[in-house]
């Protein structure tokens, strides 16, 4: 008796199960952001629990929960909260070491709780394990601009542009720091080729018709200091550079 057809149909059911597990677990991601867009966390927790359920394997689900349990310990100040969204990092962590999102999350919340130095730690580390990745770059680079090290982080944007010179998140991210070390000719070249790169960005291509028109009226030239034209980003878990 040929046993291929039964094992072939075993193989079948087992990759529609999988299949019917993520699309569960997505399903429950996309309603728990919505709710937590909302402010309505207990209603997030719900929902990235039940991700979890229908697939322990899936990343994102962690993330998404430990994201809630931060946010809502940061509104209840409660740090029993804030300690589980560090284990939830962690493990989304574990389970794809390059989960930017969960790396973001975790190093920010080592830096509300006072562990700066584990915050970099982290970022290095990370760096280290993917050097041909330009994530890694981009957070670092962000962390170092929050600590007052605008040349370190220019440097590490640099290295990321090096590696891709069409990495969206590396142009966005080295236009707005050059937007805020008054560079403002750099910053419109690195926005314009973010642009070309996605056209689809209103907000980007406001600020670019926003410094095209302050160029046109008052041109600096690029070498000379210049007025920040918009305020430092807090590091944190929200990505202002997400594609």
């Amino acid at each position: 008796m040929d046993r291929r057809p039964v094992a072939i149909a075993i193989l079948l059911l087992g990759v529609l199960a999988s299949a019917g597990c993520n699309l569960q677990a997505n399903r429950r991601n996309t309603i728990g952001r919505q709710a937590f867009e909302q402010g309505q966390y207990a209603v997030a927790i719900n929902e990235f629990q039940q991700a979890l359920n229908s697939n322990p394997q899936n990343a994102d689900a962690y993330y998404n929960l430990a994201a809630s349990f931060s946010a809502f310990g940061k509104q209840t100040k409660n740090r029993q909260w804030q300690d589980q969204a560090e284990q939830l990092y962690r493990q989304a962590i574990s389970i794809d070491d390059q989960h930017a999102d969960a790396h973001r999350g975790l190093a920010a919340l080592l830096i509300e709780t006072q562990r700066e130095s584990f915050a970099f730690d982290l970022l290095n580390q990370w760096k280290t394990r993917y050097p041909a990745a330009t994530e890694p770059l981009v957070e670092l680079a962000r962390l170092y601009q929050e600590y007052g090290d605008a040349r370190r982080a220019t440097d590490l944007l640099a290295d990321a542009l090096r590696i891709n010179p069409g990495d969206l998140r590396s142009l966005k991210a080295m236009g707005h720091l050059r937007e805020l070390e008054g560079q403002t000719h750099l910053a419109l070249d690195n926005y314009l080729r973010a642009l070309q790169v996605n056209g689809n960005q209103p907000d980007l291509q406001q600020r670019v018709a926003s410094l095209q028109t302050q160029l046109a009226s008052r041109p600096v030239p690029s070498n000379l200091p210049g007025t920040p034209n918009q305020p430092a980003i807090r590091y944190g878990a929200v990505d202002p550079f997400r594609r």
